[in-house]
């Protein structure tokens, strides 16, 4: 009986083989890095698409070219003693090695390790990242050196609140060391008193990385006190997460203690000032009686010497920089009528300097007694309608009365008259209309306010 010979079944290791082909390809492709591949005799077996681009040259002109043409290295130069020292040990090595590739000089992180009897290398294009860490670097030296010769207290904490650097001007103002206050050993040197609100106050501008603005004591290591007012903005990497804040902190003591002593000397120039114009007015009142003059007269004086003290207890509340023109109106015309039923007052914010504060105050608290004398405010259904509007630095106020009794021009000129018209024009630059309408009167005040 003749004998048979098995034939082996070949096509399904083919098969096999050209799949696991097909996945190395696929792995070696996927790298983000530049992967090529050496023999024994330093030619190359195989390198990616990245590599391509690094080099400028197509795979198939790089299979089986040597390792020093392809790169451009000598075997003695840095980038090639490592690879003969992998190939010889048989252990993987790496480093950052700068090379000329298609006329520009580039740094790369490579890493060799054994292959089959060669080897293969792994290299990453780490130029523009080593040159953002030199801009960081560079920045952050600057701001260093900035923030050290800077004289004003500076302070940058992380993400969790605890301090991270602190300037020699914030040294100095808290008489501590730089390892006292670093992390969270500030905290127990803020008073007892502030400390919990202080937290609060930083969780807060934490949890929302707002802009962080506090008030606390602080002990230096004299055992003194100082108050400082502790400003920060938030802080965030390239990627946008939030590292914690960076601010200032400034010493405040003196400026409340300055603040205190002038609130004291206000207080009692407002006392004199009201001690002064009641002295006035005692005498006025004295001369007056002694003379016979009238009583309608001496409390035409008196209520005139009394809104004047009250516009200047206005004027010292403010220091004198100025008073809102819808106060100063409201407080002429109250004395007339308290409860705000019969005079409107409308108008948008004006700030008034002193003078034209204190101006347009005596000349409508004199329209609002003229009113109660002779005007819309002396019958029962008088109404008053005040009123301004404002264009740039310039303000056109209206006083128009309605239902109260006919008017006609003075037969002469008092005080009121005068007020409103050379002492307006002194002071505003020009003197008020006056309109003696059938309905009743109405007054009209052009006035530049400048800022």
């Amino acid at each position: 009986m003749p004998k048979r010979f098995h034939t082996p079944d070949v096509e399904a290791p083919v098969v096999q083989l050209q799949a696991s082909e097909r996945r190395a390809r696929e792995i070696v492709e996927g790298l983000r890095d530049a992967f090529i591949s050496f023999d024994a005799q330093w030619r190359v077996t195989d390198c990616n698409a990245r590599t391509e681009a690094i080099l400028g040259r197509p795979r198939a002109q790089l299979l089986g070219q040597e390792i020093w043409e392809v790169i451009g290295v000598a075997p003695d130069s840095p980038l090639g003693k490592v690879a003969r020292r992998v190939k010889e040990r048989g252990e993987p090595e790496e480093g950052e090695f700068t090379l000329d590739l298609q006329g520009a000089e580039r740094l790369l992180s490579v890493r060799g390790f054994p292959l089959g009897a060669g080897i293969a290398v792994l290299a990453g294009d780490i130029t523009e990242l080593r040159r953002a860490e030199r801009r960081l670097a560079e920045s952050e030296a600057r701001f260093r050196e900035l923030a050290n010769g800077a004289p004003a207290p500076t302070w940058m904490s992380r993400a969790d609140g605890s301090i991270e650097y602190i300037n020699p001007a914030m040294l100095h103002t808290l008489g501590r060391s730089e390892a006292a206050l670093a992390g969270g050993g500030w905290e127990r040197f803020v008073h007892p008193d502030d400390l919990a609100a202080f937290r609060r106050a930083l969780h807060r501008a934490q949890t929302g990385h707002s802009r962080f603005v506090h008030t606390a004591r602080v002990r230096r290591e004299d055992g003194g006190w100082r108050t400082l007012q502790v400003t920060g903005v938030a802080r965030f990497d390239s990627h946008g997460a939030f590292r914690g804040y960076v601010g200032m902190a400034t010493d405040i003591t003196d400026v409340l203690a300055a603040q205190k002593r002038q609130a004291l000397l206000i207080n009692e120039l407002n006392h004199r000032v009201r001690n002064t114009l009641a002295t006035v007015q005692s005498i006025a009142h004295q001369t007056l009686k002694d003379r016979a003059v009238a009583k309608e007269t001496v409390e035409l004086l008196t209520d005139r010497l009394m809104a004047l003290a009250a516009a200047h207890k206005v004027l010292t509340r403010e220091n004198w920089e100025g008073a809102e023109l819808s106060e100063m109106a409201r407080l002429a015309v109250t004395p007339y009528d308290p409860h705000a039923r019969r005079v409107s007052i409308t108008g948008p914010d004006v700030r008034l300097y002193p003078g034209a504060a204190l101006t347009l105050f005596m000349a409508i608290n004199e329209l609002a007694t003229n009113a109660v004398r002779h005007g819309a405010l002396s019958a029962a259904d008088g109404r008053v309608r005040l009123s301004w509007t404002r264009r740039d630095d310039f303000i056109e106020l209206e006083w128009r009365e309605s239902g109260g009794p006919p008017v006609s021009p003075p037969a002469r000129k008092g005080f009121g008259s005068r007020l409103l018209g050379a002492g307006l024009a002194t002071e505003l630059g020009a003197p008020a209309r006056i309109i003696y309408a059938r309905e009743g009167l109405i007054c009209r005040i052009h006035a530049r306010i400048p800022a």
